[in-house]
């Protein structure tokens, strides 16, 4: 019976010696991870007051109320319809803009890219339409996030064109991951627009990620903002003495 107890003795103390052998690896893989590092510090409000500030120093010497500038959105009214629009591509545009479209949509064309125009310039009937069918199927709040009201939607400017690379029924963000999107996101500020509403900036803009919709600012403006990552709200707010 003494060899049993033995036995059993040598068998007690090999299993806690793989079990402290076993235990120890975890350990030491945790210590060793990225993830055990300290997490970084999230941003202050100093540091972020001085980015923005900096932001400010670098902005461009531009009349922010110009034209192209203007913003149209919740509160921000149309005031003033374009006072000649333009056919490009069958779509009707601020006369302003058109140049500048043009020599966009025949840059991604000679890359063999399909360029669609769904909508440019919308007047009051129309986009009242439009609206009334959003209302219809997201609710009054829900459209007010997808579709503009109709007078302070950016379509009623002119300075704003849906773009895609064929016609879809349905615009949703299904369209970033066209070819023709990418291209456009890359290079559309050589040409002076801007996608005016961005992924993860609902927030600021009211609207849902259009990567289908373009804003022409002019190509000093497009590229800065671009460069920075900026919605054209925050853009005008790096000039306090924006109006509207």
């Amino acid at each position: 019976m003494a060899w049993k107890r033995l036995f059993r003795t040598l068998m007690c103390s090999f299993c806690a010696l793989i079990f402290v052998l076993n235990s120890r690896g975890p350990q030491r893989a945790a210590a060793e991870s990225p993830a055990a590092a300290p997490p970084s510090p999230a941003p202050s409000a100093e540091r972020f007051s001085a980015a923005w500030r900096r932001l400010a120093e670098s902005r461009p010497d531009l009349d922010i109320s110009s034209w192209e500038y203007a913003l149209y959105s919740y509160g921000h009214p149309v005031r003033q319809e374009p006072a000649e629009t333009v056919r490009v591509d069958g779509t009707p545009v601020d006369a302003r803009i058109a140049p500048a479209l043009r020599d966009m949509i025949e840059g991604a064309r000679a890359q063999g890219l399909n360029v669609y125009l769904a909508s440019g310039y919308t007047d009051a009937a129309a986009q009242n339409h439009i609206y009334r069918r959003a209302v219809d199927r997201y609710g009054e709040f829900g459209a007010q996030s997808v579709v503009g009201r109709p007078n302070e939607s950016e379509h009623r400017s002119g300075l704003c064109i849906d773009i895609m690379d064929g016609y879809y029924e349905e615009k949703d963000e299904s369209l970033a991951s066209t070819e023709l999107f990418i291209w456009l996101k890359m290079h559309c500020s050589e040409y002076g627009f801007v996608l005016r509403y961005p992924e993860g900036k609902k927030a600021i803009t009211g609207y849902v990620f259009e990567p289908w919709h373009f804003r022409y600012v002019g190509v000093e403006a497009a590229e800065f903002m671009t460069d920075n990552g900026l919605t054209l709200e925050e853009f005008r707010a790096l000039y306090p003495l924006a109006e509207g």
